[in-house]
């Protein structure tokens, strides 16, 4: 009964985020997350709305991904999704990301446990994108990307 519910609540996740609202993220909730795009390209774009250069890098990954339509984006948001729910929607409103990504924001009270399950070797430095292969090779960077680096990943 067990193993169902967890199923059912991972379809949920998986499926429930493309709507385009932001919906809250635990750490046991991340591999369903990364689970849902198995057999495609993800991108998962980890930002803050005090990080300087997250905007920056979403606008690059998205000028990318316009030239890459197979590649699903996925935006997490390390601010407390409680108090912040209408502060991260006008900065996910006012960017221009295609419809179907899918938006995240911790809901853990402690975001280190997010940030653990997220990427273990990750100290919190952003923004942090993990590209995620069709096979689930993850790949971690820090910092602005340039689009060279998503062209050899994607190859």
């Amino acid at each position: 009964m067990k193993r169902m519910w967890m199923a059912l609540a991972s379809a949920l996740i998986a499926v429930g985020a493309h709507a385009g609202e932001l919906e809250p993220l635990r750490a046991a909730d991340v591999n369903a997350l990364f689970a849902a795009s198995r057999g495609k390209p993800q991108i998962v774009e980890i930002w803050s709305l005090d990080c300087s250069y997250c905007r920056e890098n979403t606008a690059r990954i998205v000028e990318w991904q316009k030239k890459h339509r197979d590649v699903r984006l996925t935006m997490i948001a390390m601010d407390p999704i409680d108090d912040n729910t209408t502060a991260l929607s006008q900065v996910l409103a006012s960017l221009p990301l295609p419809p179907q990504t899918a938006l995240y924001a911790n809901a853990e009270a402690i975001p280190d446990k997010l940030r653990r399950a997220l990427d273990p070797n990750w100290h919190g430095e952003m923004p942090r994108t993990l590209l995620i292969d069709a096979h689930g090779t993850r790949q971690a960077t820090s910092g602005l990307l340039q689009p060279a680096v998503l062209d050899t990943w994607h190859r």
